[in-house]
C-alpha cells in the first residue's frame, strides 16, 4: 500500500467497506478505524482533472467512511488527512 508521511492513498480496502452498517463491520474493517486515507478519481470538473478524496471511518455516517473533504491537489488533501490524524491520536490520549 503507497503511503505518503503514513496516509494510505488509494488503498485496497476491505469488501463492503463502502457500504455496510458500522454494528456489522467484520474483523477485517477493525484497523481502519479512525485512520484517515486518501483517494485519487478522475474528475474533469477539477482543475488538473484530478479530484483527491479523503475519508476517515469515524461513524459519522451509519454506513460508510465519512467523506473529510474532496481536494484540488494531493498536498491539500495530506494536510486534512494529517489533522485528522492528529485529532484522532489526542483523542485517544485524552481517553
Amino acid at each position: 500500500m503507497r503511503t505518503i508521511q503514513g496516509i494510505p492513498v488509494n488503498p485496497r480496502l476491505p469488501k463492503g467497506f463502502f457500504a455496510m452498517d458500522h454494528a456489522k463491520r467484520p474483523a477485517s474493517h477493525e484497523p481502519w478505524w479512525y485512520r484517515p486515507f486518501i483517494r485519487s478519481c478522475p474528475h474533469e470538473a477539477w482543475p488538473e482533472g484530478i479530484r483527491f478524496e479523503v475519508y476517515c471511518l469515524d461513524g459519522g455516517a451509519w454506513d460508510r467512511p465519512t467523506v473529510r473533504g474532496w481536494f484540488g491537489t494531493l498536498e491539500e488533501a495530506l494536510r486534512c488527512a494529517l489533522g485528522l490524524r492528529a485529532a484522532a491520536m489526542e483523542r485517544e490520549e485524552q481517553a
